[in-house]
């Protein structure tokens, strides 16, 4: 797999490629990643992706697959939205499995739900035929909004009520059951592919070169938006050393962002500005390359 390694983040490696995995299992959002670690150890034959933003559990789940030397297991700390359409291969993935996703119960905070139709097209379209996906949750509200996203896209899955492999529990699943809430169980059969939207490609990060640079313009907090595109990217800080200057920023398009790094490196004419953290290369992050070039240069 090229840079990527069993259970290894690289911060330094920006990803520019779809990811060459064959018929991988991926879940999405592992919290604590004992399930996860179930799956690796009972599909040992089969590349598990394991995707979620939670810093915290992304390091503990890198640090329990080396412990148990797995070599099929790869932790990605990214947007599950970016992920999967971007990064995945149409007719790639064998299966996902969401357990316990976020219900969001807030009214305000009910569009930041992931199992939406915008969403389940692009699973429907990575999914191989006959892929599965596996849901699991215990608010019954989130499971019937499930069940209305699902409507305006009947055609693309076959809806069972029930799964058709045993799966263990999880350390949340237990507490829901210990506090009297029932598990909710969807399985998605895909029967066909989306017509309605086409497949994104990742390209290669921008570099661009700069006769003078002072980072000084760049203030912490600052933010920049193209409406048009509905990109946007907020500065969070600026760090100084001798060699190189480091701008950190969030980056996002509508329905995600990445958190992520820009080197500023002095060169004998000048400087040069490139990503220099984990990023997947999305036009978003082209964008914002240039914006920060652009103020660099004032």
């Amino acid at each position: 797999m090229g840079e990527f390694k069993p259970c290894f983040w690289d911060t330094s490696k920006p990803i520019e490629e779809k990811l060459d995995f064959e018929n991988p299992l991926v879940e999405i959002g592992f919290g604590n990643g004992d399930f996860t670690l179930w799956l690796a150890e009972r599909f040992s034959d089969r590349p598990v992706l394991a995707v979620d933003k939670w810093h915290p559990g992304v390091r503990a789940l890198i640090h329990k697959c080396r412990q148990r030397k797995l070599n099929n297991l790869y932790v990605f700390n990214l947007d599950a939205n970016l992920f999967v359409e971007y990064l995945l291969k149409p007719h790639q993935v064998e299966a996902f499995f969401f357990n316990y996703p976020d219900p969001f119960f807030k009214k305000r905070d009910i569009k930041r739900r992931l199992l939406k139709t915008s969403f389940l097209k692009w699973v429907a379209l990575k999914l191989r035929h006959g892929g599965r996906v596996y849901i699991r949750t215990d608010i019954a509200d989130y499971y019937e909004y499930i069940l209305e996203q699902l409507e305006p896209i009947k055609d693309l899955f076959e809806v069972r009520k029930d799964f058709d492999i045993d799966l263990p529990t999880t350390k949340y699943e237990q507490k829901a059951l210990r506090e009297g809430r029932k598990p909710l169980k969807l399985l998605l059969v895909k029967v066909k592919d989306p017509t309605d939207i086409t497949d994104r490609e990742v390209e290669k990060l921008r570099a661009l070169r700069l006769d003078r640079c002072n980072i000084e313009n760049l203030k912490r907090g600052m933010e920049l938006k193209d409406p048009q595109r509905g990109y946007f990217l907020k500065v969070e800080h600026t760090y100084r050393s001798e060699d190189i200057d480091l701008v950190e920023l969030y980056v996002g398009e509508e329905g995600f962002y990445q958190h992520l790094f820009l080197g500023i490196f002095k060169t004998k004419n000048g400087f040069v500005v490139k990503p220099k953290s984990f990023a997947v290369g999305v036009r978003s992050v082209s964008w914002a390359v240039e914006r920060v070039a652009e103020i660099l240069e004032k």
